[in-house]
């Protein structure tokens, strides 16, 4: 059951939780994704930021990080309270960005615990991996339409999750980047996911053993 006491607006600083704060394209996939952690395990915090005025774009969502995030002369009030060790993430596809990525990413270098995880060419390469070692031998066009085929009922953020350990592996053993940048079927999210496997694996362990 959802501890409701994680569904807040305003933070005050608390030197004893972390906290991930999840910038990201999808409004529904990667939401409910990351929100299925929060919903098995009491050890972890994840907050989706909304999109702010429907900028989805790397910059727009950085522009909404800070605008959330950071206390300044011209935002005397942000929504969210930064401590020092939360983290913030940006969970990006490469598909239609193009330099707006390397803006992004030159943004990020300059703050503290803000990193950006990119799948190439989207969310669903991730996906992919929690199921499958290997890279698809035939090109893919529509990677949404295929995780259906290949996961029956398509992938399920209610349950499938769970394989975030199997989705590591997988997707660390294919991952190659290029200029700073995940190349084709690979991604980056896996290391967002070894920070959250520690805080949950007890919880995904009671869950996988209960599915034997």
């Amino acid at each position: 059951m959802l501890n409701r006491s994680k569904l807040y607006t305003k933070r005050e600083p608390n030197r004893e939780s972390k906290l991930y704060f999840i910038f990201c394209e999808g409004e529904k996939r990667e939401t409910t994704y990351f929100y299925f952690f929060n919903r098995i395990s009491s050890q972890i915090i994840i907050q989706i930021v909304p999109i702010s005025d429907g900028k989805n774009s790397p910059i727009g969502l950085y522009n909404n990080a800070c605008q959330s995030l950071l206390k300044s002369e011209t935002n005397s009030n942000p929504f969210y309270v930064l401590n020092d060790i939360d983290e913030v993430w940006f969970i990006i596809d490469t598909d239609k960005w193009g330099d707006e990525v390397d803006t992004l990413r030159c943004n990020v270098a300059n703050h503290q615990n803000w990193s950006v995880g990119q799948s190439n060419p989207s969310f669903e390469v991730w996906l992919y991996y929690h199921f499958l070692n290997e890279k698809p031998i035939k090109p893919i066009t529509n990677w949404k339409n295929y995780l259906d085929e290949i996961v029956v009922g398509g992938f399920d953020n209610r349950k499938h999750p769970v394989h975030i350990q199997k989705a590591i592996t997988n997707s660390k053993t294919n991952f190659l980047a290029s200029n700073n940048q995940p190349l084709p079927i690979t991604t980056e999210v896996f290391i967002l996911a070894e920070k959250i496997i520690p805080l949950v694996k007890t919880d995904i362990d009671a869950i996988l053993s209960s599915q034997i």
